[in-house]
């Protein structure tokens, strides 16, 4: 183990997209993404399945904002 402060905050909350009527919409929050500590990438845990539309599963990420 590393002197590394350990968090819990994700870097990333994960929202889908959603196509209705009016068009694509950021719909509701799904899960979250954490970076990995050593290499590029990402562990995504989804709380939720989005449904893909035409096979295609469409991910949002934003940044946590700081509390």
């Amino acid at each position: 183990m590393t002197n590394e402060t350990q968090t819990n905050k994700p870097d990333f909350y994960i929202y889908a997209k959603v196509a209705d009527d009016q068009g694509d919409r950021i719909g509701p929050r799904i899960g979250v993404a954490f970076k990995h500590k050593e290499k590029e990438g990402l562990n995504i845990i989804l709380d939720a399945q989005p449904i893909p539309i035409n096979g295609r599963i469409q991910l949002v990420a934003f940044v946590p904002l700081e509390e």
